[in-house]
Order: structure tokens, then C-alpha cells, then sequence
């Protein structure tokens, strides 16, 4: 039988599998659609043939509109390093509620900007915002008012929001990801290869403020990896060495890799630092951190001659986000480096066995891995950052989903990100590897994607 006709055979048991499981997911997706653009509120929580709807989470686990249980690996696209309603995060919430949502300079902000100042090594200052994006509109903008140069340099398969200004060279080339942005949007940001000290030389130039990256090079296939130290090292010498700032975006490996984030992690200490996500335990809650004369930028009584940044909005400093901040940072402190160790090291048997279950299956399967973070292809050849875009993901997201039938929400079929949690215990680890197993048994992925 031709492959095409294996993999058509393939998705129509799955989606039939999937429909007899989520019916009424089906029946708010329809519903939805007449109201949300999509159905959803983002493009990433769409998958065919529907997506899945869920109604509450603990721990580890997620349940969907029709009560079934999911082992939650997505993590909502990582910020749930302790899992969903940690206990100390929904505590620190509830005692924090009598200041209401939104008071005027809430006493927390001290709290939470102390507690970041002890975990990351660069932030001396810290401000807040709402989202990844925001932060790194607001690192950039500092960089260049500090700097007095108005070019960032950005590497190519690095995401660093949804700015315009770097909403581009996703892949191996400059080309912009939406519709919607104008080319003069990105006409001063250069691009690089990560990893690559000659190509960032060539980029470099006089008027270069800072350079920003992505530690994990995650969006576009985890491709930051723990033996890249050496790189960051020469990296950072080159940034001091030409005037440049560093910013580490570390929105994806904030309080993830370690309590310090990659700086830790990799013992590279950067001028400038944005994060997100876990920072509140999934509550909408950004941070730009640096050092004190770089972040004297937006402090209004600088001294004169200082240049004057705009920073500011409404919803920074919400109560909920700020508590939740509290609970989440101080659990990550008392974790410290053993904790993240032991999950890393979780994660990393996890990768382990999953790659010799695909092995036993005869299924061409590579598997990164940085920290507690994964990423899946299928492929007969070694997968790079070069040859990734030309893989063909369907096989991918059909395994995705059949392993969501079989009650693992490994990740959402259209992100391919798995991330792995405190809250997942050994039970859950073991339930994903035979989860694996099973799935691997019971639909023909072999048959398709057999080694060549």
C-alpha cells in the first residue's frame, strides 16, 4: 500500500478515536467558532480535527468537558513548572486578596522584585509587565536609549514575541512570519547562525546595541543545548570586547533550567534579561532585568544627562500575578539546584526510554532534550536546525494525538514541546513511557514511517 494511503488510514482511526472520546470538545468547537476567531484565543491551541476543551486542573493532571484525565506535559506551553494550583502559589493568591486587583504600588512589587534580584545573577533592577512580548519591547528599547546605537542583533530560529521588529527569521532565512508587518519593521535587526562566533562578528557593527537570543533556541526545535556553554563564553567576551549589550530572552528558561534561569544553568551572566511564563506559575506576569546603570534608563530620578525610557502600563503590577509570583519564586528558592537537577535528570531518562521504545518499534525517532524540555521528530536522518524545515510534521502530530486518546497530553499536536514538571511524580513518568509503548502498539506508526 503507498504511504500516502497508510498515513490517510493512520489519521482517519486516530480523529476516529479522538471524536469517540471528546464529543462535546466537538460541540464547543462548533459553538465557539461562531464567536472566537478559530475557535480559540491563539493560533497555537488550534489542532485538527478539533481542539481539546477542559474544564479543571491539579497537579499534574488536566480534565477535559467530558471528564476524562490527561497527564498535562504542555504545562500551558511551559509557565506550569510546578504544576496547575501549586498549593504555596494558590496560598500566597489567597492571602494577598484583601489589596484587590489592581491597588496603586501594591507592597508585593518590593517582595517579588527582591526575590528576582536573588535568583538571577544580572538583575540588579528589575520592572514588570504583562507578557514576553512587552518585556522585550521594553529590553530592547532600553538597550538601544542606554547604547545610543539604534541595530539589535537577533539569530536566525529564535522567537522573541510577537513585536513586529522581531517577528522574522524563524527559520534559516529573514523572511517575516505574519502578514500584517512592514518590511521597514526589521530593517535594523541583523541576523546570525547561532552558535556560530564568525557569523555574529560579521553581523556585528558600529551601531549594534545589543544582541538577543533565546538560550534554548526553542521555538523552532530546542536546539540550544548544555555543551553550547563554550559559545556563550566567547559570545559574552565579543559583546564586551565591541560595546555590545547581552540579553538573554529567557521568557522559555526562566526558573526552568535552574532558579536562576540559563544564567545559572550555563554560568553566563548577561547585561539584560526578559521573563514570563513561570515567573508567576502561568499568571500574566513579564519582568526586564539588568544591571543597575542600564536599568537607571526608566528611573525617574537618574541623574541628569541619563536617557529617558518610557516604560509603564496599566495592568503591571495586578495582585493575583504578583502573589502568585511570591508563591512560585519562593518554591523555586527552596527547591534550589538539587530539585532542578533531579528533574533534569528525570527528564533525561524519559528521553532516554522513549528513544528505545521508538528503537524496539523500528521508528527513525530524534529526540532533544535541554533540561526538562523535549522536542520529537520522526525522521530516518539525523534532524538539524538546517534540515528541520523541510521535515514533514504530520506524523508527529498524529502521534501527539493518539497519545492524548490514551489519556497523555504529551503536547499539543501543533507545538511539539513537551515540558516536564515538579509536579509530575515517578507514577506519571512511568505512565508516559507505557502510554508510549501502548500507543505504539496499537496504531501502525511503524507502517509509515518505517527506517530507511
Amino acid at each position: 500500500m503507498p504511504a500516502e494511503d497508510k498515513l490517510s488510514q493512520l489519521r482517519d482511526r486516530i480523529f476516529s478515536d479522538y471524536r469517540a472520546k471528546t464529543p462535546n470538545s466537538d460541540k464547543l468547537f462548533n459553538r465557539a467558532r461562531k464567536s472566537l476567531a478559530g475557535g480559540v484565543s491563539g493560533n497555537l491551541r488550534f489542532f485538527s480535527p478539533y481542539p481539546l476543551y477542559t474544564q479543571s486542573s491539579q497537579g499534574s493532571k488536566i480534565t477535559d468537558v467530558d471528564g476524562n484525565e490527561y497527564i498535562d506535559c504542555f504545562s500551558a506551553n511551559g509557565p506550569m513548572m510546578l504544576g496547575h494550583n501549586h498549593p504555596a502559589v494558590v496560598a500566597s493568591i489567597e492571602d494577598h486578596k484583601a489589596q484587590g486587583s489592581l491597588p496603586f504600588n501594591p507592597s508585593t512589587l518590593i517582595d517579588v522584585a527582591e526575590k528576582i534580584t536573588t535568583l538571577v545573577p544580572c538583575a540588579e533592577r528589575v520592572r514588570f509587565l504583562n507578557t514576553g512580548t512587552e518585556a522585550v519591547i521594553a529590553a530592547l528599547r532600553i538597550a538601544r536609549a542606554f547604547t545610543g546605537k539604534s541595530k539589535i542583533l537577533k539569530f536566525y530560529g529564535h522567537y522573541h514575541g510577537q513585536d513586529d521588529a522581531v517577528l522574522f527569521a524563524l527559520n534559516g532565512s529573514r523572511a517575516i512570519a505574519s502578514a500584517g508587518i512592514p518590511r521597514d519593521a526589521i530593517v535594523d535587526i541583523n541576523t546570525a547562525e547561532y552558535t556560530n562566533i564568525n557569523s555574529v562578528r560579521q553581523a556585528l557593527d558600529d551601531d549594534t546595541a545589543a544582541v538577543i537570543f533565546d538560550p534554548a533556541m526553542h521555538r523552532s526545535g530546542l536546539w540550544g543545548r548544555e555543551d553550547h556553554k563554550d559559545f556563550l563564553i566567547v559570545l559574552r567576551e565579543l559583546t564586551q570586547e565591541k560595546g555590545v549589550l547581552l540579553i538573554f530572552d529567557e521568557v522559555i528558561t526562566g526558573f526552568r533550567l535552574a532558579p536562576g534561569g540559563a544564567q545559572e544553568f550555563f554560568n553566563v551572566m548577561p547585561d539584560i534579561a526578559t521573563y514570563a511564563k513561570a515567573v508567576a506559575a502561568g499568571e500574566k506576569l513579564a519582568v526586564v532585568a539588568g544591571r543597575e546603570d542600564i536599568m537607571s534608563t526608566v528611573d525617574p530620578e537618574a541623574p541628569r544627562g541619563t536617557p529617558r525610557v518610557y516604560q509603564s502600563g496599566t495592568m503591571n503590577d495586578g495582585n493575583s500575578a504578583l502573589a502568585a509570583a511570591i508563591g512560585a519564586l519562593t518554591t523555586y528558592e527552596e527547591l534550589g539546584a538539587q530539585g532542578y537537577q533531579q528533574l533534569n535528570d528525570r527528564a533525561k531518562v524519559l528521553r532516554e526510554d522513549m528513544a528505545a521504545a521508538f528503537e524496539l518499534h523500528n521508528i527513525p525517532a530524534q529526540i532533544n532534550r535541554l533540561g526538562s524540555m523535549l522536542v520529537l521528530y520522526f525522521s530516518s536522518e539525523a534532524v538539524n536546525f538546517q534540515n528541520r524545515f523541510d521535515l514533514d510534521d504530520d506524523l508527529i502530530e498524529l502521534f501527539y494525538l493518539a497519545m492524548i486518546n490514551e489519556g497523555i497530553f504529551l503536547s499539543v499536536p501543533t507545538s511539539n514541546h513537551i515540558y516536564m514538571s515538579f509536579a509530575h511524580n515517578e507514577s506519571d513518568f512511568d505512565r508516559i513511557l507505557t502510554t508510549t509503548e501502548s500507543v505504539l502498539n496499537r496504531y501502525d506508526f511503524a507502517g509509515v514511517c518505517k527506517r530507511v
